[in-house]
Order: C-alpha cells, then structure tokens, then sequence
C-alpha cells in the first residue's frame, strides 16, 4: 500500500545533488560540503523529502503475483512484481529485484551473495524474527535503493563487501521476539570498504544499539561515506568504533545527516578518526558534535 512520491521529494533531491563528495575528499571540501548540507537538510526535511512509507518501497499500482523461485541463481536477470512468502537468496551475478515485497523469518529476509546486484523499490518485513536481517550482503558492487525494511532486528548487514551504495531507504519499526536483540539499522563489523550510505531514514525505536554501527569485531573497515541521512535513536545514534581488535576503521566520513539522539548520545567513536561535518539534530537544527 504505496502512495505516489510527493513533489516535495523531487524539488529536495534535486538540491541534494550539488552536494555530492568523494569517499576520500580533502578536509577542507569536506567542511564546506557540510555547511551547505546543514542548509539543504533543513529544507529537506520542511518538504517532509526523507524516505518514509509514501515513497519506498512496491509502487501503489503495482500488481504482485506469488513467486515460484527463492533461489535466484540465473546471472543477469531481472525479477519484478512478485511477493515472496519466504526468505530469497541471489545466488548469481547481475540479477535486478526491483518492485517485490518479501515476508520471511529466518537468517535473513533477503540474502545477497553475489556481485553487480540491484535491489529497488521492494518492501521486506521480517516478522520480528529472532536475529533476522532484512537485507544481508556479501557481494560487490551492490546497489540497494528505495526499499522500505521493517520488523527485523538489522535493517541491512554487510559482511565481506566493497563498492556498496545503500541510498534512499526507509528503515524502521526494528523488532524482535527474543530477550537479547541488538537493533541497528545499517550495520558492518568488518571486512568492508568502499561503501556510500546517502539519503536514508532509519529510526531504531530502541535504547540500544544504533541507526548505523561500524566495529572492527571481523576486520578492517575502509572509504565509508555516511551522507545526508536521517538517523534517530539507539544507544547512540551512529558508531565508529574500533575497539576490538588490531584492525583498523579507516576513511570514514559523516557528513550533512540529521541525527535524533541516541539513549547514550548521537555517537560513539572509539580508537579512530572519522571526519565530521554538517550533521545537526534533528529536531532542533543545530549543530551536532561527536
């Protein structure tokens, strides 16, 4: 039950454009680039522009019909307009999933283990499954985009990737039915790098964990770029934290996010130094510290 996109939305990402960076960009570009997200995430979120149930997820006029494939194992192909009733992996390399809704408890609601995969406008409930993923990914050159993901415990896991972009979702309603969850919206505990994560919501609902953690807990993290996102709640609000092992985090940047606090604070950094520019909170429009 989609609605159409609001004209807002169109009007906000057009002034978002401009403010694109580099991973790895200079400090100094980096700080102007954040004063002038400062300015167009406030006009985003007047225009009420930020990834919500209206513009994510199974187009309003899309008519679904029940999948007879859970294992999409043929390389490049292109599924559309399907419901699953039941966890999916994408087993081969270059497949599209655009417009499905996936339901589906388990290990993960979706389960990516192959390289050049798209996934767009595609809605995943995982049940408030125990330990369920709404998305898990271990391929490269990955595409995630316009998906509404609710009703799992992490949103997105990434594991053993590189040259990710994660843009434009809604991330919410993170629910659990065992006693020891850990609620993050878009997480990774080593083994990536190279990853854009621009333009999301993400409300975790919970006093902990996060709207986005980045741990060394498997291995080195590299060329994170964490941009014009709306990120509220948890423990805190966003990690970078690097206190479990010898690997290193390493060319993280946060930049122009609007982020509602987290039970503890808006964030945790331990044992490196990402760069920080232009994030402010989310209710107030003032600037945010690390």
């Amino acid at each position: 039950m989609r609605h159409r996109v609001k004209p807002a939305l169109l009007l906000a990402a057009a002034l978002l454009l401009p403010a694109a960076v580099e991973i790895r960009g200079a400090a100094d570009a980096v700080a102007q680039q954040g004063a002038q997200l400062m300015h167009v995430q406030a006009a985003r979120a007047e225009a009420g522009a930020y990834p919500e149930a209206a513009n994510t997820g199974v187009p309003a006029d899309m008519k679904l019909i029940p999948a007879t494939r859970f294992n999409l194992d043929v390389a490049g192909e292109t599924l559309s307009g399907l419901i699953f009733q039941g966890p999916v992996t994408i087993a081969a390399p270059n497949v599209t999933l655009r417009n499905c809704r996936i339901t589906a408890n388990g290990w993960a609601a979706l389960e990516i283990r192959a390289d050049g995969v798209t996934v767009e406008n595609c809605e995943i409930n995982g049940q408030s499954t125990a330990g369920i993923r709404g998305i898990s990914v271990s391929g490269s050159n990955v595409s995630i985009r316009r998906c509404d993901i609710h009703h799992v415990e992490d949103g997105i896991y990434l594991t053993e990737t590189s040259r990710l972009s994660i843009e434009n979702n809604y991330i919410h309603d993170l629910q659990s039915d065992w006693g020891e969850p850990h609620f993050d919206g878009i997480a990774a505990d080593g083994g990536v790098s190279d990853v854009l994560i621009r333009g999301n919501t993400v409300i975790n609902p919970h006093g902990q964990t996060s709207a986005v953690m980045l741990s060394n807990y498997f291995g080195p993290i590299s060329g994170v770029l964490i941009e014009g996102n709306r990120l509220i709640g948890g423990g805190y609000t966003v990690y970078a934290d690097g206190q479990f092992t010898d690997s290193k985090i390493s060319g993280v940047t946060f930049l122009g996010n609007r982020l509602g606090r987290g039970y503890y604070g808006y964030a945790s950094i331990q044992k490196n130094s990402p760069k920080w520019s232009g994030n402010i909170d989310d209710k107030l429009g003032t600037p945010v510290n690390p």
